[in-house]
């Protein structure tokens, strides 16, 4: 079995200082959270792929500015030697308790890693297999749970871009046919719904505008509301879109937070 990889790139920490600055929002709202991860990865990395300087001088930092992400990511490396923790350590990490998760991965050498992480965790299912198929039977609502039904269900989606076409030929991206089959799952999903879609390429005629006029008519057309877009460059972006949550509005300074945290980084 290979060992697993991860970027290691200006990316992972667009996507990871989002998720923790949604985490530590949540926290302030609501005692329940309910977590899908659409691509969930291993739970802690062993082989970097990318020599980004910035990925770089975060990691020799560490707490570095002091953020929920940078002491996360400090606790989690503790002990584990070189490598880089997914979605799912960070949300348990930062969240705390046996939190119920749905996490869906592709490869079934990095399942084994994430089965063997959550072998403590009851309220942990690994699907095996594209979250698409997963998707079109029910998902989790929090009360399924055991959670008070005013819980949050945050949902991660992590593809290698997001496009504003229909449809497409790479499995690993997420296009509008893809989104809209997310979407129709979490229509039966009770309760607030907080979504994180990050993209990584604006490649294929793909330019973050279009992404996004795209992928907001169909959120909307689902009850969806955009609170963020949080970005590095021109083609990285995490969106941000929410569902009957009333304190979104704590987010709308996420991208210029971000913007100051990374032009923080030495």
């Amino acid at each position: 079995m290979s060992a697993p990889t991860y970027k290691g790139n200006v990316g992972n920490l667009m996507q990871h200082w989002t998720l923790c600055e949604l985490l530590r929002a949540a926290k302030n709202h609501t005692a329940g959270l309910n977590y899908v991860d659409a691509h969930a990865m291993a739970p802690y990395a062993e082989v970097r792929k990318d020599n980004d300087g910035l990925f770089s001088a975060v990691l020799a930092a560490l707490p570095g500015q002091g953020s929920t992400y940078e002491q996360a990511w400090q606790r989690l490396a503790a002990d584990k030697g070189p490598g880089y923790p997914n979605s799912a350590a960070f949300v348990q990490e930062i969240w705390g308790g046996e939190i119920p998760m749905l996490l869906c991965e592709v490869d079934p050498d990095t399942v084994v890693e994430i089965e063997s992480w959550a072998a403590n965790n009851p309220s942990i299912t690994v699907y095996l297999g594209r979250w698409q198929e997963r998707f079109k039977s029910p998902l989790p609502s929090p009360s399924d749970a055991g959670l008070l039904a005013e819980s949050l269900t945050l949902v991660s989606f992590d593809p290698y871009m997001v496009s504003s076409r229909r449809t497409g030929p790479n499995a690993g991206n997420i296009y509008l046919q893809d989104l809209h089959t997310a979407l129709t799952a979490l229509g039966q999903v009770r309760g607030s719904v907080l979504i994180q879609l990050s993209t990584y390429s604006a490649n294929d005629s793909n330019p973050q505008g279009a992404v996004i006029a795209s992928t907001n008519a169909l959120m909307v057309s689902f009850g969806f509301t955009l609170a963020a877009v949080v970005r590095t460059n021109g083609a990285m972006m995490s969106l941000v879109y929410e569902r009957g949550i009333a304190w979104t509005a704590g987010l709308l300074d996420l991208p210029s937070r971000f913007t100051q945290w990374l032009g923080g980084v030495r």
